[in-house]
């Protein structure tokens, strides 16, 4: 079970970050459709945008480096689960915890950074349109691909 609860929770942290890797060209593309996406959802003015971008920017950029330095430890463990020992199982969602804990303490640190520059609407908009995009961007790829 726990086995199982590792891989789900390795597959889901690192699902979208996976699709973006690939070339340079589609990971920009996807990018620019968030940055328009975001955009649009937030309604920003001109002046908004000019001082919402550069913070949202580091914001990502802290996730990112966070996800790709947690994915470096987890890689190991994903390649060896089945013969994960009840310590190393242990250890491993240990680390998931802590990764999850970095995570909401970056993302309580930019809300604070969000809300200096986005009234507080406008922040709970932004955290809705991230999760709405990425629901559009998995409903794109699967489109793509030809599922249903």
């Amino acid at each position: 079970m726990k086995k199982i609860i590792i891989l789900l929770f390795c597959v889901s942290t690192q699902l979208l970050p996976a699709f973006a890797q690939g070339p340079g060209a589609r990971k920009e593309k996807i990018e620019a459709l968030k940055v328009a996406y975001i955009t649009k959802k937030l309604n920003l003015s001109p002046e908004e945008a000019q001082k919402f971008w550069p913070v949202y920017n580091k914001y990502q950029a802290e996730i990112e480096k966070l996800r790709k330095d947690f994915k470096g430890e987890m890689t190991e463990d994903l390649l060896n689960l089945e013969q994960l020992t009840s310590s190393e199982a242990d250890k491993a969602i240990n680390d998931m915890l802590a990764f999850r804990t970095n995570e909401v303490e970056i993302t309580r640190k930019y809300t604070a950074e969000f809300k200096k520059v986005l009234s507080s609407q406008k922040v709970v908009k932004l955290f809705v349109a991230e999760q709405e995009f990425k629901k559009e961007l998995l409903r794109m790829l699967k489109e793509k691909q030809g599922r249903p």
